[in-house]
């Protein structure tokens, strides 16, 4: 029988995940119990104010935007290198600053997302490129009566936050990673590939054919890297179809991704995805069962869409997004202030 986690040993173990992937899925839901009694906007106003007041002028002069300014719902996936970035690099910051931009990630994250988070910019040295090539850039006037908010992106890495008062909308993000399994065994995005899989596997007869869409994968995500999207066509089988067990693991598949955002955040988050009607959520799936074959998973309910896409470099290569039809870049909170 496993032995209870305790607070000192879920952070020792998280804290090793920031240098060895990512945070088990067990060790993620344990640390969620912890509820930080300083609000995330409040944390995260002060971490993005602490970080622009230690860069010099020409540093804050390009890592700031006006809120209104177009370049904050512009964001991409791939390399810098490919399509360059906007905000102020890593690669470009003092010591002093680059720990302060990573503690204002760190102020919009969970403990679990941030180790994440940072072991999919570590992927980077595997591929040979720099993993210091992530921009922080901030939208208005962290903190004020306006709404304004930040962006952390790079390589298979996009994270966006606005804040209105109080609120806190941390949609849409990517995550991605290549590879899938590093020499030594690290992993960066574990469960939210295989939780998909078990899923598929334990599926059989009508269920399975309602749920695979298409034989071969799609090779990439739908929506790419639009500002706002719109539901997409219904495939996939109804999760209310489902037995207790397969909703079980649609859940988990939903956490892995949701549990990366503080648990003042997470939580709404949740029951916005999963808290109505389980048949308005539909698991759709495309390509192979087993792994080392290319793959696609869709899910979508009335308010989010989840696409997972492994199809590039022998299947060790995911792309990955979590889109809010209502909530992207704040937009529910940005047309009512």
């Amino acid at each position: 029988m496993d032995r209870p986690l305790d607070r000192r040993r879920v952070l020792t173990a998280l804290g090793a995940a920031a240098v060895l992937g990512a945070a088990p899925l067990r060790l993620r839901a344990a640390f969620a119990q912890e509820t930080d009694p300083v609000s995330p906007a409040a944390a995260i106003a002060e971490a993005a104010g602490a970080f622009l007041d230690a860069l010099s002028a020409d540093g804050r002069s390009r890592a700031r935007y006006a809120f209104d300014d177009p370049e904050r719902v512009r964001w991409h996936w791939t390399t810098p290198g490919r399509v360059p970035r906007n905000g102020l690099p890593l690669a470009e910051m003092s010591a002093a600053q680059r720990d302060l931009a990573l503690a204002l990630l760190r102020a919009s994250l969970s403990e679990a997302g941030y180790a994440q988070n940072l072991a999919i910019t570590q992927l980077q040295a595997e591929l040979g490129q720099d993993p210091t090539l992530y921009y922080a850039t901030v939208f208005g006037e962290p903190g004020g009566a306006d709404p304004w908010g930040w962006r952390f992106e790079g390589h298979h890495l996009s994270r966006h936050f606005t804040v209105v008062g109080d609120q806190v909308a941390a949609a849409p993000f990517f995550h991605g990673a290549w590879p899938t399994e590093t020499a030594d065994g690290r992993r960066a995005m574990d469960r939210e590939e295989a939780a998909a899989r078990e899923l598929v596997r334990s599926l059989t007869g009508a269920t399975r054919d309602a749920a695979v869409f298409q034989v071969e994968s799609l090779n990439t995500h739908v929506t790419q890297n639009e500002p706002e999207v719109a539901p997409l066509d219904p495939v996939g089988v109804r999760v209310g179809d489902l037995d207790g067990d397969q909703q079980a693991l649609v859940e988990e598949i939903v956490l892995a991704y949701l549990d990366s955002l503080p648990e003042a955040l997470a939580n709404p988050a949740r029951e916005r995805a999963l808290g109505g009607d389980l048949d308005g959520i539909r698991f759709g799936w495309a390509g192979g069962f087993d792994p080392g074959q290319r793959h696609y998973y869709r899910l979508q309910g009335r308010t989010f869409l989840l696409e997972f896409d492994n199809s590039l470099n022998q299947a060790t290569h995911i792309h990955s997004v979590w889109r809010d039809f209502e909530q992207d870049f704040g937009r529910h909170l940005v047309e009512g202030a």
